[in-house]
């Protein structure tokens, strides 16, 4: 079975960020993962975001319920990259960079 890495993006989002730092409103995040199809990996991937989402630890964020999530990207990896790849986190987007994107 071949791995997949699947680069999502989320949007309409819009959360505290650090103290005296402008608001997150969107993110990236990756995952790396075991399927049959790209289009089955992309899928596996969008559920697993969602979830964490909606009834994991940023739940609780008044916008969550709102997120939108997309592919961004993905291709082939390889059982390196499978192994390796952490399995949780984002990089948020402040509010001033979302404009640059």
């Amino acid at each position: 079975m071949p791995f997949f890495t699947v680069l999502i993006e989320g949007s309409d989002l819009r959360i505290p960020g650090e103290p005296g730092s402008s608001p997150i409103v969107g993110f990236f995040t990756s995952r790396v993962v075991w399927s049959h199809t790209k289009a089955s990996a992309e899928s596996k991937v969008l559920r697993s975001v969602e979830k964490l989402w909606a009834e994991g630890s940023y739940s609780a964020q008044p916008s969550a319920s709102q997120l939108k999530l997309s592919v961004s990207e993905s291709g082939p990896a390889s059982l390196k990259q499978w192994l390796v790849a952490p399995r949780k986190g984002h990089t948020f987007s402040p509010e001033e960079n979302a404009s640059e994107a």
